[in-house]
C-alpha cells in the first residue's frame, strides 16, 4: 500500500477493525472525519469512534466529544461532549486535558473556572503538550493560574516555542520585547517573532513588521516591514491591516496608494477586534478627506475583494489537517502494548485495549525475555520497554536491508 493511499488503508484495515482492533477503529473514524477519502462522513466517523470509545480508547472519546459538541454525526449534545472529554482527560490523554482546560478558561459548554483551567493545562503541559504549555503560560501572564507570574509564563512559553508552536514563539517574543519575566532583549524578541512569522502566524508577522519599521532589535527596513504587514493583513490580523494601510497612505516601504490604504482600513474596522476597530475608525476619519467620492467608492469595492481573500487565507492558515495517528498517541497504554507485542511476535490477537489472558501472557513472555519482572501487568514502564524493543527491531531490519 503506497503512502497516502487512504482508500487502500481503509480496505486493509476494515476487517481487523470490525473484529475489534481499537486503534484501527479510531483511524478509520479519522479517515471519514478528515475527508481524506474524498469527502467527510461524520456519521461514519461517529460510528467508528463509538466502537473505539466503548473499549475505553481516550483518543476516540476525545474525537467523539468534538462531534457531539458541534452536532456532527449526531444531535448536538454539550453534556455528552463534556462527559466524554472529561473521561478522556481523566484517563490521562493530554489533548483532551488541554481542550477541557480551554473549555473551563473560556466558559465553553462549562462554567468558566480559572483554577480548573489551570489544573488541566498543567497536567497536559507536564506531559509535554505544546498547546497546553502555551495555555498555561497565557494564564500565568493573565493572573489566572495562581497569580500574575510572567517568569513562570516564560518557562512554559519557551518549552512550547522550542517545540515549534508559533503562538508561544510570538508570546515569548513579547516578553523579551517588554522585559516581562525575562531580561529585556530586543534581538531575542526579533528572533522569536521571526520564527513565528515564518510559520504564517499573522500576529507575529505584524509584530516583526513593527520591529523592522522602527529598527527595534534589528536594522530598520521599511520595505521588509511593509512586506510583513501585507502578510499579516492577508492573514487576517487587523493591526497588520492598519499598519499596511498606514504604509500605503504615506508611501513608506510601498508606493503611496490612498485607495489601497482606505480599503485596508475599512477591512480593519469590521474585524471584530474592539481595539483595532476603534483605531481603524479614527484612522478612516482622518484619511477620508484625502480621497474624493469616486476614490472612496473604489476603495469600498477593493475592500470587498480583500475581505474574501483574507477570509480564505486565514481559514487556510488555521486549518489543522486531521490524519491517522500511531497507537502510542491515542492515550491507551493497553492498546499501545498490544500493538507492540504483535509487532514483536508475542501476541497473535486483536488490539482491543482490553487486558485479557492472551495480552497478559504475551506481556509476561516479553518481560521474561528482557529480564523484567514477569507479572504480565501493562504499565507505562512496560510500554516504554516495548517501544524501545520495537525501535531496535526496526533499526536492525533497516540495517539488514
Amino acid at each position: 500500500m503506497a503512502e497516502g493511499d487512504h482508500a487502500g488503508a481503509l480496505e486493509a484495515w476494515v476487517d481487523d477493525a470490525r473484529a475489534g482492533d481499537v486503534d484501527l477503529q479510531f483511524n478509520i473514524g479519522v479517515l471519514h472525519e478528515s475527508g481524506l477519502l474524498g469527502e467527510t462522513d461524520h456519521d461514519a466517523a461517529a460510528r467508528w469512534y463509538r466502537e473505539a470509545a466503548s473499549r475505553g480508547l481516550p483518543a476516540a472519546r476525545h474525537r467523539l466529544a468534538g462531534l457531539a459538541l458541534r452536532g456532527f454525526g449526531m444531535e448536538a449534545d454539550p453534556d455528552l461532549a463534556t462527559e466524554l472529554l472529561t473521561e478522556a482527560a481523566e484517563a490521562g490523554f493530554a489533548p483532551a486535558q488541554n481542550n477541557l482546560a480551554a473549555a473551563y478558561e473560556q466558559g465553553l459548554h462549562l462554567p468558566p473556572d480559572a483554577d480548573l483551567a489551570s489544573q488541566w493545562y498543567r497536567r497536559a503541559a507536564e506531559q509535554g503538550l505544546p498547546e497546553a504549555q502555551y495555555g498555561l503560560g497565557r494564564l500565568l501572564v493573565a493572573g489566572g493560574a495562581g497569580g500574575d507570574d510572567p517568569g513562570q509564563a516564560a518557562i512554559w512559553y519557551r518549552r512550547a516555542a522550542e517545540a515549534g508552536l508559533p503562538e508561544a514563539e510570538n508570546n515569548l517574543a513579547l516578553l523579551y520585547e517588554h522585559g516581562d519575566g525575562v531580561p529585556r532583549d530586543l534581538a531575542m524578541a526579533v528572533h522569536w517573532y521571526r520564527r513565528a512569522a515564518d510559520k504564517g502566524f499573522a500576529v507575529a508577522q505584524n509584530n516583526i513588521g513593527v520591529m523592522l519599521q522602527y529598527g527595534r532589535g534589528v536594522d530598520a527596513d521599511p520595505v521588509s516591514a511593509a512586506a510583513w504587514f501585507r502578510a499579516a493583513a492577508v492573514g487576517g490580523d487587523p493591526f497588520g491591516q492598519i499598519n499596511l494601510a498606514d504604509a500605503h497612505a504615506n508611501g513608506v516601504g510601498v508606493e503611496r496608494d490612498l485607495v489601497e490604504a482606505y480599503a485596508w482600513i475599512l477591512l480593519a474596522r469590521v474585524s471584530g477586534d474592539e481595539e483595532a476597530s476603534g483605531t481603524a475608525a479614527e484612522y478612516a476619519r482622518r484619511l477620508a478627506p484625502r480621497l474624493d467620492i469616486d476614490a472612496r467608492r473604489e476603495a469600498v469595492g477593493r475592500a470587498r475583494t480583500l475581505r474574501d481573500g483574507t477570509g480564505t487565507e486565514a481559514a487556510r492558515r488555521g486549518a489543522k489537517r486531521l490524519t491517522p495517528s500511531p497507537v502510542g498517541e491515542m492515550g491507551s497504554p493497553v492498546a499501545a502494548a498490544q500493538r507492540y507485542l504483535a509487532i514483536l511476535g508475542y501476541l497473535d490477537g486483536t488490539v482491543d485495549g482490553i487486558v485479557g489472558p492472551a495480552t497478559s501472557n504475551a506481556a509476561s513472555r516479553f518481560q521474561r525475555a528482557h529480564g523484567l519482572a514477569a507479572d504480565g501487568r501493562v504499565t507505562g514502564d512496560l510500554v516504554d520497554a516495548l517501544a524501545a524493543a520495537t525501535a531496535a527491531q526496526r533499526a536492525a531490519e533497516s540495517g539488514g536491508g
